[in-house]
């Protein structure tokens, strides 16, 4: 398939939208809304390594944005464009790659973002890149804020993502992100793409601050042993740090409580983070996650 067949494709399927111009041209033109912050991330797919090589072009095109879009999620940013490149081997074909191609336009259809632009290369492996920009009505609020006292919460359940094959299909928090922006404030938010044990540290190093996890008090997702929610990545909830006064008034939201809205610990000055489990220390025999297979 000829890569000015591709680029057409592209350009016939853009929705005219206020404020963005569509593929064809050497860059897009972006006049975010009056009173609205633009903000962006950039994601990508390896083959084999954030999906297995058997992985159709489907899966491989819906999986790539839907982990893109948890990123906006995270900033509690609604999803206004977005850009992709891909670079595949030539003897993946050219059904292959019309398969991948109307597959992110449908994916993209459904989270009502237009395709903007992006770019094609030739590789020795699938490797696809996707950068969502989004707009927010308040300054995303990071992983810095957080503060001793403050208490943690997660979205939804946490692990066995990988062995239920539910990271094929991750649900971005996009609504949810949004509602805890703008209502209640977080100190800080991140989506758990790697993994409680991976992803909250990362909040503590930023924000200075250490934290206790209660272990009976993580959501743990249908087969999922405890061990597997606190270590295993690809949930895609979003991990929240509250102060005290908002967490109680999220703590009925019914946006929230509709997909999971858990306290699972408390942010503290000590630096570290601790787990226990039933009133005592707990050492999660696990490794943090990792992208191999």
């Amino acid at each position: 398939m000829r890569e000015e067949a591709l680029h057409a494709l592209f350009r016939n399927a853009f929705p005219k939208r206020r404020g963005l111009t569509g593929p064809g041209d050497d860059c897009a033109t972006l006049r975010p809304p009056k009173g609205s912050l633009l903000v962006q991330s950039v994601d990508q797919l390896v083959e084999g390594v954030h999906l297995l090589p058997t992985a159709g072009p489907s899966a491989m095109a819906r999986k790539l944005l839907r982990r893109s879009l948890s990123d906006l999620a995270a900033a509690g940013a609604k999803p206004w464009a977005v850009q992709w490149t891909v670079a595949a081997p030539t003897e993946k074909g050219g059904a292959w790659m019309r398969a991948l191609m109307h597959a992110f336009l449908k994916e993209a259809k459904v989270w009502d973002v237009p395709v903007i632009g992006g770019d094609l290369s030739t590789a020795p492996h699938v490797v696809l890149t996707c950068t969502v920009m989004g707009l927010a009505r308040k300054a995303p609020v990071g992983r810095g804020g957080a503060r001793s006292g403050d208490s943690i919460w997660v979205t939804g359940k946490l692990g066995g993502a990988v062995e239920s094959g539910r990271h094929r299909l991750p649900h971005p928090r996009l609504a949810e992100g949004r509602r805890l922006l703008e209502k209640y404030t977080p100190h800080a938010m991140m989506d758990l793409s790697d993994g409680l044990m991976a992803d909250l540290p990362r909040i503590l190093r930023a924000s200075e601050v250490g934290a206790t996890v209660y272990g009976e008090s993580v959501p743990c997702n249908t087969k999922a042993s405890l061990a597997s929610a606190v270590a295993e990545g690809e949930d895609y909830e979003l991990l929240v740090v509250l102060a005290p006064r908002q967490a109680r008034r999220a703590s009925s939201d019914a946006l929230l409580q509709k997909v999971g809205w858990t306290e699972i610990g408390v942010i503290e000055k000590r630096k570290g983070l601790r787990w226990k489990l039933d009133g005592t220390l707990w050492k999660p025999q696990v490794k943090p996650w990792g992208h191999t297979w």
